[in-house]
């Protein structure tokens, strides 16, 4: 739709009972009523919910922090496993070398952002797993 003018706007509202322009399309979208205006607010409020969701689930995901959070994870994860690797090599593992396993698993890891590191975790939490899962199963009574 093409506008080439705006008198005609102006002369509706000179007129004498003619409605402006803004009443009119108020008019078309009963403005007036209170029921529409509630319901504009509640999707602006929703809006407004989304968007700071958004925004806190963006400064969560990724970042320095984030991956030195992983990679304190991997650390622990690592250092149980070796010392569980110690104990079969010496005088066999213990309800400590179990507990250590479980306590590295039970942390809560968000993702770091970065790909690789995310994959080595999940490889490394799986064996950490594993080698509970045995533990618990040799130190369950016959």
């Amino acid at each position: 739709m093409k506008v080439s003018s705006t008198s005609s706007t102006s002369a509706a509202a000179t007129s004498g009972g003619a409605k402006t322009a803004a009443e009119g399309f108020g008019d078309l979208l009963n403005i007036g009523s209170a029921t529409p205006r509630a319901a504009a607010s509640a999707v602006s409020g929703a809006a407004g919910v989304s968007s700071i969701s958004a925004l806190l689930a963006l400064q969560g995901i990724g970042g320095p922090e984030a991956r030195a959070k992983a990679l304190r994870k991997g650390r622990r994860l690592l250092d149980a496993l070796d010392r569980l690797q110690l104990a079969m090599l010496g005088e066999g593992p213990t309800r400590r070398h179990l507990s250590l396993l479980q306590g590295a698993l039970a942390e809560q890891r968000d993702a770091s952002g970065d790909l690789g590191l995310d994959d080595t975790l999940n490889w490394a939490e799986v064996r950490v797993a594993v080698e509970a899962a045995k533990l618990e199963r040799a130190n369950e009574p016959a």
